[in-house]
């Protein structure tokens, strides 16, 4: 079937789309109106779904940086003798609380300085894991879920740093 400018006309008028978008979906649905209006509802809602996942994506990026630049150190004399994210830290004590106790004394014993450290520069490496870890996550999510929405809220938050420290 031959796609007029009134059946192009007509698809833009119900869906928001360009000339071309909507010659296209005519050309390919054999003209047939109802079927074109489908699909390209189907393809701007895969077209949204995939921004909100990069959205959701950059968010949760932006937290496990966050949470990674929160470190606790253990220093003597300026050397660091332990540099570990304060997740992992906090980890450690959930699990093996008695080993983690011991160590925090035996550091206060030996005069070492127990620093909490926000740090400004976000380690490469962990971008890049977290990066390749929220696309598994948004590839597997768009293919069980084609037409349902992601709510995201961004919060913009200034980087800073502090510490605390204990002597």
């Amino acid at each position: 079937m031959k796609v007029t400018l009134e059946m192009i006309d007509e698809l833009r008028s119900r869906v928001n789309v360009t000339y071309e978008e909507a010659k296209k979906a005519l050309e390919q649905n054999d003209g047939d109106l109802v079927k074109s209006i489908i699909d390209l509802e189907k393809t701007k809602n895969k077209e949204n779904i995939k921004y909100k996942a990069y959205k959701a994506n950059q968010k949760y990026a932006k937290v496990a940086d966050q949470a990674f630049s929160l470190r606790f150190i253990v220093k003597k004399n300026d050397e660091n003798f332990i540099n570990i994210p304060l997740i992992l830290a906090l980890l450690a004590l959930l699990f093996a609380p008695h080993v983690v106790i011991v160590g925090l004394i035996i550091a206060l014993i030996a005069k070492c300085k127990i620093r909490i450290t926000i740090v400004k520069k976000y380690k490469k490496e962990v971008k890049k894991v977290l990066n390749n870890v929220t696309e598994k996550i948004k590839e597997t999510a768009e293919k069980i879920i084609e037409t349902d929405e992601v709510n995201v809220k961004e919060k913009n938050d200034d980087e800073y740093e502090e510490e605390i420290i204990i002597e």
